[in-house]
Parts: C-alpha cells; sequence; structure tokens
C-alpha cells in the first residue's frame, strides 16, 4: 500500500476491537508489529466487527476512493446474523464494498454469500491459511486498477420482446438480479470493474417472429462514472443484429457458438446446483440429489471433471445420509461459480 492509502484493522471474538484505527499506511513496521501482535481468542461476534470496520472507513471520509472491507472468518456468527446482513447493505449503498473470506469447512457460507450477494461485493472459500495472503493481495490489486464504478446494464428489447435472464458468464458465473425500468427496458447493475478483467454475459431473449434477414434485437447501453474524475457518467453503446433466417434454412444449420454452448452449460451447471441446495433447505432430498448429479454430468462432459467426481460422491452421500460434508457443499458451491474465471 502506498503513503496515500487507508488502513484499519479490527478483530473479533465475543467482543470486536479495533487494532489500528484508519489511517494512511506511513509506518508500515509499525502496522506490522500491531498484525504480527494479533492471537486467536473467544468466539465470532461478526456484526460488531463489521459495523467497526464501517465506521472506520466513514471516519475518514474519503470522496474519491475506492473503499472495502475485508472480512476473514473461520467460524459462526449466532444470534446476529440479520443485522450482518443489515450492516453489509448499508455499507453497499455507500458505495463501500465487501469482501468475505471463509477460511475452513465450519463457517455459515449462506450467511457469506447473502452479505455479498451485492453487484460490489465478493465471497471467496479459503482451504489453506497460505491463500489468506494471496486473496488479499489480490483484492488490493483490484482496488488499485478499478477504472469504472457503479456500472450499470440497460437492455432495450424491441416491440414485444422480453429479456427472460441474464447472467454473469466472466470472470465469475452469478446470476444478474434485472428490473423492467421502463417498457422494454431493463437495468442490471454491475458494480466497480477493474482493468485485466474480461466482464461476459449471457442474456436470454424473446422476440417476435421476425422477416428473414439482419434484425435488429435490443440496444444494450453501459453507464459508469471514472474514479477521480468529478462522478461524470460515461455511456457506451451499441445495437445487437442477428441473422433471422427460413426455418428450412435453420434446420440445416444447427450448430451453436462453441463459446456460447461452453456457457451455457456451466450456467446451467450453476443453476442446478442452486437449486440442489434449496431443494435440501426444504426437505425435498430425492429431487436435491437429482439436480446435484444433473450439475454432475453437465460438468463431466465440459471436462470439468474434478468437480464432476466431488457433486457425485456428495450426491450420493445426500441420498444415503440426508446430509452432505461441509467441504464438499462449500466445494461445490464455489467451484461452480468459478468456473469461466478458471479459464
Amino acid at each position: 500500500m502506498s503513503n496515500g492509502d487507508y488502513f484499519s484493522l479490527i478483530t473479533f471474538n465475543d467482543r470486536a476491537e479495533v487494532v489500528i484505527p484508519a489511517q494512511r499506511v506511513l509506518d508500515k513496521n509499525d502496522l506490522k508489529l500491531r498484525v504480527s501482535a494479533i492471537e486467536a481468542a473467544g468466539g465470532t461476534e461478526m456484526a460488531t466487527g463489521l459495523a467497526m470496520a464501517v465506521q472506520e472507513i466513514r471516519r475518514v471520509a474519503i470522496v474519491r476512493g475506492i473503499s472495502r472491507v475485508m472480512l476473514l472468518t473461520d467460524g459462526r456468527t449466532y444470534g446476529d446474523e440479520g443485522r450482518c446482513v443489515q450492516i453489509a447493505r448499508l455499507a453497499q449503498e455507500r458505495r463501500i464494498g465487501v469482501t468475505v473470506l471463509g477460511i475452513g469447512t465450519e463457517w455459515n457460507e449462506d450467511l457469506l454469500e447473502t452479505m455479498a450477494a451485492h453487484e460490489n461485493s465478493r465471497a471467496h472459500y479459503i482451504t489453506s491459511p497460505r491463500e489468506v495472503t494471496q486473496v488479499f493481495a489480490e483484492e488490493l490489486q483490484r482496488m488499485y486498477a478499478t477504472f469504472a464504478q457503479g456500472v450499470k446494464v440497460y437492455v432495450k428489447v424491441r416491440s414485444e420482446g422480453v429479456l427472460r435472464s441474464l447472467d454473469r458468464v466472466q470472470p465469475f458465473i452469478a446470476p444478474v438480479g434485472i428490473g423492467e425500468e421502463q417498457p422494454q427496458t431493463w437495468i442490471g447493475n454491475l458494480g466497480d470493474w477493474t482493468s485485466g478483467d474480461v466482464h461476459s454475459f449471457l442474456l436470454e431473449v424473446m422476440v417476435p417472429p421476425l422477416p428473414e434477414g439482419e434484425q435488429s434485437i435490443l440496444q444494450l447501453a453501459i453507464r459508469y462514472t471514472v474514479p477521480d474524475n468529478n462522478a461524470q457518467q460515461q455511456v457506451a453503446a451499441t445495437t445487437v443484429q442477428i441473422p433471422v433466417v427460413s426455418p428450412e434454412q435453420a434446420e440445416k444449420n444447427t450448430s451453436v457458438d462453441s463459446n456460447v454452448k461452453r456457457w451455457l452449460e456451466k450456467v446451467v451447471a450453476y443453476r442446478l446446483q442452486a437449486r440442489a441446495w434449496q431443494a435440501v433447505a426444504d426437505g425435498n432430498i430425492e429431487e436435491a440429489t437429482t439436480k446435484l448429479r444433473m450439475a454432475g454430468t453437465r460438468l463431466f462432459e465440459s471436462g470439468e471433471t474434478e468437480l464432476a467426481r466431488t457433486i457425485e460422491q456428495e450426491a450420493t452421500k445426500l441420498l444415503q445420509s440426508g446430509t452432505t460434508s461441509a467441504e464438499g457443499r462449500k466445494r461445490i458451491k464455489y467451484g461452480t461459480r468459478g468456473l469461466m474465471g478458471a479459464k
């Protein structure tokens, strides 16, 4: 970090404590000594720690900077889950990103995923202590590399058309929440973008029968602000056209673009495993097992054999015992989300 950056550190166990108040990174040796003095103890009073972190960020009042809370936990918080989500949402509304890192297998992924369910937040599954350093470094680099904030996508579909769904497929897989802002126009929030990332999206659009020839099906616009540019909004727009052919011609050419096919297979696998966990929560073990195995088949056919084997093992365990292992569930959730980013 540079001398112009701010850093703060809060620890939380049975209570929360501000170890390093928000300050410029001037004396790195002193900061490292204070970090090295931390010792693990007590429980996991997450909400209080999170509230203190947000308070420290707001205390320095950086108007044009990039602000982020990085929350690291190896356990569960009890009795204050709702408050954790509430604090995360308040931070996100103030353009403070939240990165949650769960280490080991005992943390509550449902809670951390809910906290990170925002376009400017992320969740990571940490399988070993050394990964913590790597993820922290990557997150810091992303903050330095942010070139667009508050990115929003506007999709205007031609008359009588409908935008059925919008999924991000790179740099990770996740559905994008969309709302119809006005007739035929949908809007979705995409968060902050960093240089070096390739952003790809899969849109499912329904349009009425169209005459043969090149046809415009939708207009796409990206709106965003640039840091340190007086928050002036920038716009990039394009029109999406497709060739419309007769049914006879379509029957002769049934091939699908290889990229679209690959994206769709993995998005479907992600959706299937998400529905499987919902079925588990509803007590429908048979349905959950079926959906997990369907997701595994999709992944196996697309070359993701290791993840497919994990899914098959957990599906068998689920059918036999009514539950999955904590580690297996996390590997499936975060493995399917990162499918495209790993390519």
